[in-house]
């Protein structure tokens, strides 16, 4: 069997994917069918959990974070990613929160977002920008 090729997935693909956008739901089907193996952040959750908060949806929550914890690899903010995001962030200008997401899904061929921070990586080979 060969090897799944590895995404990224920031907070605005799953924003996305609630929405049913096309694209998204593409990637995800992927990722259910084991085609796709997912990174996400551990902070990723922290926004869409907020953004749940906000929104009064509280109730969703849990079925959306058993989907994510179950299908994807979710990376921790270890010391190891808090040095090398703080790295990617002066050298970039990249916002420390998008600097930490982008670390924790470095090795990632594809990295799926909404957020055009993201755009000042655009020239690096690995991973691969998508904005949705």
């Amino acid at each position: 069997m060969a090897e799944s090729e590895t995404v990224g997935l920031d907070t605005g693909f799953f924003i996305r994917l609630l929405e049913g956008d096309e694209m998204a739901v593409k990637v995800w089907e992927g990722v259910l069918d084991g085609e796709l193996r997912a990174l996400t952040s551990s902070l990723v959750l922290f926004e869409l959990r907020r953004i749940f908060l906000k929104l009064g949806k509280s109730d969703r929550w849990g079925d959306v974070k058993s989907a994510i914890v179950l299908n994807c690899e979710v990376v921790p903010i270890d010391i190891g990613v808090a040095e090398e995001g703080a790295s990617v962030s002066h050298g970039t200008g990249l916002p420390a929160m998008d600097a930490l997401i982008y670390t924790c899904v470095r090795n990632a061929e594809r990295f799926y977002t909404t957020n055009g921070s993201f755009e000042v990586l655009r020239r690096k080979k690995k991973p691969r920008i998508v904005r949705l």
